[in-house]
């Protein structure tokens, strides 16, 4: 395997927790990392050593304070890696992190976002997992990716890509948004970045560091200014997906096939598409192709009681119950009167009934 060089940006405002920042840095194994620092809180920033363990280090001054998509900017501009990623001057990676990504590009098949779980640390201890495949279609209702949990070819900054300065806060959601444009992204399930939630001050997180009418407002702007491609995705892929279920309930498989490949051309990931190619598996005795779709279309909707659900049907006719049940369950957390919620966990309670019997 080659070795990229890495370029970490790390926006910081000097506070107390850049040394663990930068420990952390220190530590990566990957050995072809340069570290950025820039100085977003301005002329008061510190200088730093030139070096955080065998990485070199630069400190990019500024005469201004720089909001957040500004040093961003900053940051991508005076990177000199092929790919590159965000660290906060309050969180840390574990000592893989950047080995974990690079070696994720090596399967991204040509995919230049490669995109992993982050692990949200709470104060009162407890962690939580964040992260989830990426669909377009999605993506456009929500962001459900780290910036730091990323490693994005520096050719998107090249072909136009930037954080807008008009965003204080879901810069990062809106700078994925315009990569969605030109890229697919990969997703490897790797947790080795450690986020932790409370510390930070965005608004955009969890627990103290949660500012919902910051939120909306921020949100709502990048609604706004991506509404029209959404739309035009979902003009462009619901009729095909019509097409495709038309197809499966004539048995027609092939014509249902083709149709939903013309979905995931124009929509990588589209959970939709997914769900149909999962039944028109399943119908065609395809049990482990199914399960796998099925469960990838669920991974990228798991608020959605009846991608559980379908999920669920699956696992139940592998006879692995206790993942029917799970789903079942979940659904029902969601939605506690939903009816196939509800038939699915009969299923599962009499099919153990059943066996107790025998």
């Amino acid at each position: 395997m080659n070795s990229p060089r890495v370029s970490v940006i790390v926006r910081s405002v000097a506070r107390e927790s850049l040394a663990s920042a930068l420990a952390s840095l220190a530590a990566q194994t990957w050995p072809n990392l340069e570290i950025l620092v820039v100085a977003a809180c301005g002329p008061s920033h510190p200088p730093l050593e030139n070096h955080v363990g065998p990485h070199p280090l630069r400190l990019v001054t500024s005469e201004t304070k720089l909001s957040r998509p500004l040093a961003a900017n900053v940051g991508v501009q005076a990177a000199t890696g092929e790919w590159f990623t965000f660290l906060d001057d309050d969180d840390e990676f574990l000592p893989e992190h950047i080995a974990n990504l690079v070696d994720a590009t090596t399967r991204a098949g040509g995919a230049r976002v490669v995109h992993s779980l982050a692990q949200a640390v709470f104060n009162d201890g407890h962690r939580e997992p964040f992260g989830q495949p990426c669909a377009l279609v999605e993506l456009y209702t929500r962001n459900f990716i780290h910036l730091s949990a990323t490693l994005v070819s520096k050719s998107l900054i090249e072909a136009g890509c930037h954080f807008d300065p008009s965003l204080d806060i879901h810069e990062d959601w809106d700078f994925f948004l315009q990569c969605a444009q030109c890229t697919k992204f990969y997703f490897e399930p790797i947790q080795s970045y450690l986020w932790y939630v409370d510390a930070g001050s965005s608004g955009t997180a969890g627990g103290r560091n949660h500012d919902p009418d910051r939120f909306v407002r921020f949100r709502d702007r990048v609604y706004e200014k991506w509404q029209a491609k959404h739309e035009a995705l979902i003009a462009q892929t619901e009729p095909l997906l019509q097409e495709a279920a038309t197809a499966a309930q004539k048995e027609h498989w092939s014509e249902a096939l083709a149709e939903i490949e013309k979905v995931l051309a124009l929509s990588f990931n589209d959970p939709w598409a997914l769900n149909v190619r999962a039944m028109v598996e399943r119908m065609q005795g395809h049990s482990a192709e199914a399960l796998a779709t099925q469960a990838l279309a669920t991974q990228i909707r798991p608020y959605d009681p009846a991608f559980l659900c379908n999920l669920g049907q699956l696992y139940l006719e592998q006879d692995n119950r206790e993942e029917a049940r799970a789903c079942a369950e979940r659904a029902l957390t969601l939605q506690p009167d939903y009816p196939p919620g509800r038939r699915l966990l009969g299923q599962v309670n009499r099919a153990s009934l059943h066996d107790t019997a025998v």
